[in-house]
């Protein structure tokens, strides 16, 4: 993982070295304008050959860079595990990015349960618990996008990287061209034979187009080398996403138990069980003709009985005395 993320740190100074060596290059340039009115042809011949193979040795430097860095990568990229561990530090830091917000969400989770079975309006409380839970669950959404941006903006770093290092050579090879040309022009005010700042204009041509075309070779080839392995890691990276996912998936339905746990702990609270409480102290009279014990209450059970039978006896009575015939009264014909 290292040898993918190596020259991350460096993009910045890489970038600042290229524009530095371009302003440079051009500053020398103009001074050769300058001095080929102002300096004698062979001072300004031997300035301008130094300067040339300056460039030139700047081009190769880089090459040099962008070969060994490419090295790096298809080694990396060799290594079955790689793509994988690459995948779990972009995991890593997208999870570190969340962890301070999700930390928070769940300690306000933990104290809203736990003051559930004491609210006012428990089904009220639940509603809200229920909601908080949703929105811990879908960070888990947030962080696995937030992991693919990273992805992307790692790939596209790396395939930037073996770009800028390719056109860096080649504009080094393009400044070493246009200060040889100035080389062949002082030789020639120099008095130089033609066969030899014609040959050395010739060499240039040949060295300045070898430079550029190994970096477009080295260069393009790192492309392919870097989308070829970062799409092994876009795969794991969807993978830990969706797991993350998953996860928290999870851990939403215990949140939502713990919940209905809670709620049911709520109803059963002596608060919330007040009108059974009242029912129970509401005895049924037939109670009342046992003692605290259980046992019959004589007390209260001829309380009961002795009202009840004597109306029971008068009125047979009166029943009786109606149907009997009296001993005053005639008897019926046959």
């Amino acid at each position: 993982a290292q040898a993918v993320l190596a020259h991350l740190c460096s993009a910045t100074t890489f970038d600042q070295t290229l524009a530095m060596r371009a302003v440079l290059v051009a500053t020398f340039i103009a001074q050769l304008a300058a001095q080929s009115t102002t300096v004698p042809p062979k001072v300004a011949l031997e300035e301008a050959e130094h300067e040339y193979a300056k460039a030139l040795k700047d081009g190769n430097e880089t090459l040099k860079e962008l070969q060994k860095w490419l090295e790096g990568i298809e080694e990396s990229a060799s290594k079955p595990d790689e793509a994988d561990n690459i995948a779990g530090k972009i995991e890593h830091e997208a999870v570190e990015d969340f962890k301070d917000q999700k930390d928070s969400m769940l300690s306000e989770f933990d104290k809203k349960l736990d003051e559930l079975p004491k609210a006012g309006d428990a089904y009220v409380a639940a509603k809200d618990l229920k909601k908080l839970s949703k929105e811990i669950q879908k960070l888990s959404k947030q962080v696995a996008k937030s992991m693919k941006k990273k992805y992307h903006e790692l790939r596209t770093e790396q395939k930037d990287k073996a770009q800028d290092m390719m056109h860096s050579i080649q504009k080094d090879a393009h400044m070493a061209m246009k200060i040889a040309r100035k080389v062949e022009h002082f030789g020639r005010k120099a008095g130089q034979p033609e066969s030899e700042y014609e040959g050395n204009i010739g060499r240039a041509e040949k060295s300045t187009e070898g430079l550029s075309g190994k970096a477009e070779k080295f260069g393009e080839h790192a492309e392919h080398v870097v989308e070829h392995f970062f799409e092994k890691v876009e795969d794991k990276v969807e993978d830990r996403g969706r797991s993350l996912e998953k996860e928290a998936k999870t851990k939403g339905k215990e949140r939502e138990k713990s919940i209905q746990s809670a709620l049911q702990e709520a109803e059963g609270s002596p608060a919330k069980s007040a009108k059974p409480a009242a029912s129970k102290s509401a005895k049924p009279a037939a109670l009342f003709l046992r003692g605290e014990t259980g046992s019959l209450n004589p007390e209260a059970l001829l309380s009961l009985l002795l009202p009840a039978t004597g109306f029971a006896m008068l009125a047979l009575a009166f029943a009786w005395g109606r149907r009997t015939p009296s001993l005053n009264m005639p008897p019926s014909l046959g």
